[in-house]
């Protein structure tokens, strides 16, 4: 204010005093340049463009000196000392200049300064302008300040109307939103709160305006106030989650957010509140988790939650010296209800049998379903060995009881595998892999009983998994065999078909039987890329002996039931498609189990193989659930004895007489008969007095290799 550059000093040199309107018309940009710098120094002004800043300080200055030039009598100067002066254009600037600053982001404060600068600059300039003057026009000083007040007031009442219009909008908009808004002082008492969250607290918004946290919400209130002091303390966003039932209803879950609001000097002056309803969004995420960690058939928790439930205890009882059991379960005749009744009552069974191995636990203990008809239990803190025999005692009695599903009796049992920890295994893998071990002894031991895991067990398996190891490169490495056994008409005891039977050349145990490794095929996956070597040499076979015998020689393949029943896999496609072509140069053998899972695909394979000319072939019948429907529906061609009837029937009547009842069926169906496991005369000829068609066995010859067969085809018998 003190640099005078641009101002005239004409009077000041003279010593007579420059009237202030002619001054303010003669100086007026350099007011405005004062008023300009101080405008800048404002935060709000440091942005704002020179031209608007200056606009409407010109338009208000000039008005003034326009107003200084005009004689008042003394009413008029009364009236307008007393604020009821008669409308003039100042206002109308100032309303204006009140109007851009509540536009540009002024505060009430920073606007009214604006006018303390303007009052300050004029006056100041105008006395060093007169320097020496004798006196200031007093009359020129007391209207100039009566303008400023003027103008001042015309310009607070635009920016209070504006302030209040730009709240109600705010309002507006924040009470438009279903979330919660509000602003707190650093005492923790409401400044302003939206619609929305006023009628949470059942209450007009003014009327919360000025109360604390503690008095609308005092459930909440603790929390609350420990997030805002470390807002307040750290100065940055404290985020977290509540649960909130102010009113009638069920409560409701609120994600929010404190937000300092920071001034000029580095403080906190406020903290803004955002909360959102994100109850439908937890509910979601709860159903994600339940779907992901429980078991949708049996509510029970599932392999994953099973898994992570048992690392905590192995955790916990390491470090507290207690031992913990894991046992393994099994249920015994699951597949059979499942083929007999379908699958939905073996849901059902899966259902109550949860129900009753959850019934005999603790509620500290997890019971768990890993799929299929596995489950798991996790007994915690076990004191003596002897508890964890009577409840397996006490689980397999549950399970022995009949199941009533659908007006029908189910009934199973159950194996049981023991592992404890730490004896058994120092973590997870190896407590569910021993008690896996155990509940296989189980089984093996006539079912309906459980095992605890043993050190000969360790040994077994791992002889088993050596086993494994080396079948999966046995296909590769060219190990496997393919031997045929002679299938013979027992009426002309001729050779007319054979059966392709898979051999194990292992190089170091020499030939080994299907029974030693078959099992460990269909559990492992292997068996699908074993049937689909079999059937391309059994096919090559078949063609090149029916081009020897100038007739068309049939070679019977076996297709375990989960190669078969899979929809797609490994070799299934090229599979299907060759049998297809080789038509009736080639039969399938399947067990009953196959057609009593009756399923889309399973129809579907057997349809296409029986218009393609494919024979069907059920084996081992009679050991299984058999059914008359069954056998036409799926157009069977013949049915093999299983050699158990067969090896028994010289001493058992009942063996005798369900082997002849076998044929008798089969021929009114129009089927015919094999009787496999023919090892005596005695044997062959009540089977061909009772009608048998074919016979297979030792009697006649064991599998042999490709050579030893062709020699048998060459003898003809």
């Amino acid at each position: 204010m003190d640099n005078l550059r641009g101002v005239s000093m004409d009077h000041a040199e003279q010593g007579t005093t420059q009237r202030l309107s002619a001054f303010i018309r003669g100086n007026l940009d350099a007011i405005l340049t004062a008023w300009d710098d101080f405008a800048r120094s404002l935060a709000s002004g440091r942005h704002v463009d020179a031209a608007a800043l200056r606009d409407h300080a010109g338009g208000m200055l000039r008005t003034i000196a326009d107003d200084l030039d005009n004689a008042e009598t003394v009413e008029e100067q009364h009236d307008k000392a007393q604020g009821r002066g008669a409308r003039t254009g100042l206002e109308s600037q100032a309303a204006q200049h009140g109007a851009a600053r509540v536009a540009s982001g002024f505060t009430f404060d920073e606007t009214l300064s604006e006018f303390r600068a303007l009052r300050a600059s004029v006056l100041h300039l105008w006395a060093k302008a007169n320097g020496q003057a004798a006196y200031m026009p007093l009359d020129d000083t007391v209207r100039f300040n009566e303008a400023i007040d003027e103008a001042l007031t015309g310009s607070m009442e635009r920016y209070a109307l504006d302030k209040a219009e730009a709240m109600r909008q705010f309002d507006t908009l924040l009470s438009s939103s279903p979330d919660l808004q509000c602003i707190l002082s650093p005492e923790g008492r409401f400044t302003y709160l939206n619609k929305t969250l006023a009628q949470l607290f059942a209450r007009e918004a003014e009327q919360a305006v000025g109360k604390q946290l503690g008095e609308l919400c005092p459930a909440l209130a603790a929390s609350l106030e420990r997030d805002l002091a470390q807002a307040l303390t750290s100065q940055a966003p404290v985020r977290g989650e509540i649960r909130c039932s102010a009113q009638p209803g069920p409560a409701v879950t609120y994600r929010y957010v404190l937000m300092p609001v920071i001034n000029q000097n580095g403080e906190v002056a406020s903290v803004t509140v955002t909360a959102r309803n994100i109850s439908e969004l937890k509910a979601s995420e709860d159903k994600i988790l339940r779907y992901a960690y429980y078991d949708s058939l049996t509510d029970l928790p599932n392999r994953m939650l099973f898994r992570d439930r048992l690392e905590q205890e192995v955790r916990h009882a390491g470090r507290t010296g207690r031992k913990i059991a894991v046992l393994y379960i099994d249920l015994d005749g699951f597949k059979e209800v499942n083929d007999r009744f379908g699958h939905q009552a073996g849901d059902k069974v899966l259902q109550e049998a949860a129900r009753r191995i959850s019934g005999q636990v603790r509620v500290s203990d997890t019971v768990a379903r890993l799929g299929g008809d596995e489950f798991t239990v996790i007994l915690t803190e076990v004191g003596k060995v002897s508890y964890i025999d009577a409840l397996v005692q006490d689980i397999l009695r549950a399970l022995a009881q009949p199941f009533e599903i659908d007006g029908h009796q189910a009934n199973i049992s159950g194996s049981i595998g023991v592992a404890l920890f730490p004896d058994d295994g120092s973590g997870p893998e190896d407590l569910i892999r021993n008690a896996d071990q155990a509940m296989f002894a189980a089984k093996k031991s006539g079912r309906n009983g459980h095992s605890f895991f043993t050190q000969t067990m360790r040994d077994s398996a791992w002889a088993r998994q050596c086993v494994l190891h080396q079948l999966r490169h046995a296909v590769a490495d060219e190990q496997l065999r393919v031997h045929y056994q002679p299938i013979v008409s027992m009426a002309t005891g001729a050779i007319v078909k054979a059966e392709a039977l898979v051999r194990w050349q292992h190089p170091e145990c020499g030939l080994v039987l299907p029974d030693a490794f078959i099992g460990l095929a269909e559990e492992s996956g292997l068996i699908g890329a074993i049937d689909a070597w079999v059937l391309e040499q059994a096919l090559g076979r078949a063609h090149a002996w029916s081009a020897m015998l100038g007739t068309p020689f049939q070679v019977s393949v076996n297709k375990s039931p989960s190669d078969f029943m899979v929809r797609t896999g490994p070799g299934q496609s090229d599979d299907l498609a060759r049998l297809l072509q080789a038509g009736s140069t080639v039969a399938v053998e399947i067990t009953e189990g196959v057609m009593l899972s009756d399923s889309p695909g399973v129809r579907a394979k057997l349809r296409q193989m029986h218009d393609a000319g494919v024979k069907l072939t059920i084996d081992d019948f009679g050991i299984g659930y058999s059914s008359m429907a069954y056998l036409k529906k799926f157009k069977v061609d013949f049915l093999k004895i299983d050699k158990s009837f067969v090896r028994d029937m010289m001493e058992s009547v009942e063996s005798r007489v369900f082997a002849e009842t076998i044929v008798l069926m089969a021929h009114r169906l129009g089927l015919e008969v094999i009787a496999e496991g023919v090892e005596t005369p005695e044997q062959r000829d009540w089977l061909k007095a009772a009608g048998c068609d074919f016979a297979q066995g030792f009697l006649y010859s064991e599998a042999r290799d490709v050579p030893g067969f062709e020699a048998l085809l060459g003898a003809g018998r």
